[in-house]
């Protein structure tokens, strides 16, 4: 891993400056809005001393507008901490923060006159990976918006290696919950963490001040699912389990420590792993408890790793390499997010609708179907 990693820094080290990230292919344009919610009620686990427990989201919103502009892919703070977060952790020396530090996102401003965000859109919660803070999944989250949905990324705090606040304060990633092999407990308090963002998004007050835009009404929360990378995949299924106002889950690539309801889980679920690690046995263990419609699914030529925004930011830098496959998987980068948008779309639609929604397989011949059932 340390060796695969260093050839990634050393492409890095080289990424030219301002590159454009892709546009989304969906028939809306997307906006973009970032602030804290903070949970009063409840104190951090991981704080030191009573803490309240404080996020940070990313709001995508289908919208139609005129036109797009470029916006930084990740504060500046954010891009910069990457190297010495992986040279801590993995014991490596690069330049990594140029990779995220010159991307740039196309969005909507949603401050336009000639913006108009979607006024009734189904809403989509996204966990990212542990350790990685949620801009990781800029681009997929703005692509599944694109098809209309709002999808909101989440922060979890002392999970991610570092979330910058509006005043500028700073956490850090806490790795002792990790190191002692307790994720049961980070999958709970992300699962926690995402009934509260439900809870905030019918509080008027809150959305109006998050959203600036936004006049004071709570957002519907009648259609929601969660999806999620690693252990955000995991927590989205422990999520469902624990809120029943979350409608679907979708498990990309994550291994499930927590528990689900001894009488099991009513909600859709769908797994998506990838080509390479053997049958995970906690799915094999989940699957019976799966009561509602269920669909396990492998993605050819990739990777763990290959599930978030790095191959396509790599793409668009124009860092393509062989010498990546190994950590990267050999999947086209605008392919992976085909298929990874695709997939949500209608499995989330069915979810919604209640009503079996047609995945044409035959369209993506990288996947292919390991199990399924009620589908």
């Amino acid at each position: 891993m340390q060796f695969l990693l260093s050839i990634l820094l050393l492409f890095l080290a080289n990424t030219t400056a301002g590159y454009l990230l892709p546009s989304p292919a969906g028939k809306y344009n997307v906006t973009l809005t970032t602030g804290p919610l903070i949970d009063f009620a409840r104190n951090d686990p991981y704080a030191a001393s009573p803490t309240a427990r404080a996020l940070m989201v990313s709001i995508f919103q289908p919208a139609t507008c005129t036109s797009a502009l470029p916006v930084p892919y990740m504060p500046n703070r954010t891009a910069e901490y990457q190297e010495p977060f992986l040279k801590d952790t993995f014991n490596i020396s690069a330049d990594f923060s140029s990779l995220f530090l010159e991307a740039r996102l196309p969005v909507c401003s949603d401050h336009s006159k000639d913006c108009s965000p979607l006024k009734s859109a189904p809403i989509l919660l996204l966990s990212p990976g542990w350790g990685i803070p949620r801009f990781y999944y800029n681009v997929l989250a703005s692509a599944i918006a694109s098809e209309g949905f709002i999808v909101i990324t989440i922060d979890h705090p002392e999970d991610a290696n570092i979330i910058v606040y509006p005043d500028g304060h700073e956490v850090y990633l806490n790795a002792t919950t990790w190191n002692n092999g307790n994720t049961t407990q980070s999958e709970l308090t992300r699962a926690a963490d995402a009934s509260f963002v439900i809870d905030q998004l019918g509080n008027a007050t809150a959305m109006a001040e998050l959203l600036c835009q936004r006049q004071p009404h709570p957002f519907s929360t009648k259609r929601i699912g969660m999806l999620g990378h690693s252990l955000g995949g995991a927590a989205a299924v422990i999520a469902a389990g624990k809120d029943a106002r979350i409608r679907g889950a979708i498990n990309w690539d994550g291994t499930i420590s927590g528990s689900l309801p001894r009488s099991g889980l009513s909600q859709g679920v769908l797994f998506i792993m990838n080509a390479v690690t053997p049958t995970p046995p906690d799915w094999v263990t989940a699957w019976p408890l799966l009561m509602g419609p269920k669909l396990w699914l492998e993605v050819a030529n990739t990777t763990h790793q290959t599930f978030s925004d790095v191959p396509t930011l790599l793409h668009a830098a124009g860092q393509d390499t062989p010498a990546l496959a190994p950590l990267l998987g050999t999947i086209a980068p605008d392919r992976l997010v085909r298929i990874l948008v695709a997939t949500t779309t209608v499995w989330m639609k069915a979810a919604f609708s209640g009503q079996k929604e047609g995945l044409e397989l035959a369209e993506f011949p990288e996947l292919s179907t390991v199990m399924q059932g009620n589908y």
